[in-house]
């Protein structure tokens, strides 16, 4: 694991927890989302029926149920694949495109720091393992830290 983003994991802990449940969010959109979406903690109705075993699996499909209109990017690969996979999605991405990163607190944590000081990644959502990035350039650009 990278030991500056483990650093920045432990130390920004108390702010994650308290994000982590709405607090000190001033935005209604992004209170909705974190709240019902990303850290919803009752049970959907095909967790089951899909076999979604785990909670980063239920996030998952909480976030693709939640922006079914909307295009979602997916990076999972790891390292330079990753990099190269981002840059090609970039070329694809619209206002209303979703890009969620996965593995963000090790292998693409430079990456991920990347991405959140990309003027053109608007809006992100930090989550430790998992990031969020949306590109609507009616947003004021901000980091949320979950």
């Amino acid at each position: 694991m990278n030991l500056r983003r483990t650093t920045h994991l432990i130390l920004t802990s108390p702010t994650r927890a308290l994000h982590r449940r709405g607090f000190g969010v001033q935005s209604p959109w992004a209170y909705e989302l974190i709240r019902d979406v990303l850290f919803e903690s009752a049970s959907y109705y095909a967790y089951q029926e899909q076999q979604l075993n785990t909670p980063l699996q239920q996030q998952l499909f909480r976030i693709k149920n939640h922006y079914k209109e909307h295009p979602i990017l997916l990076i999972d690969e790891k390292g330079t694949e990753a990099e190269a996979r981002y840059n090609a999605l970039l070329t694809h991405a619209t206002p209303d495109s979703i890009l969620i990163v996965e593995h963000t607190h090790n292998e693409n944590a430079d990456l991920w720091n990347r991405i959140v000081a990309d003027p053109r990644a608007i809006i992100t959502f930090d989550m430790g393992r998992r990031g969020m990035v949306t590109f609507d350039p009616k947003r004021i650009k901000q980091n949320y830290l979950l």
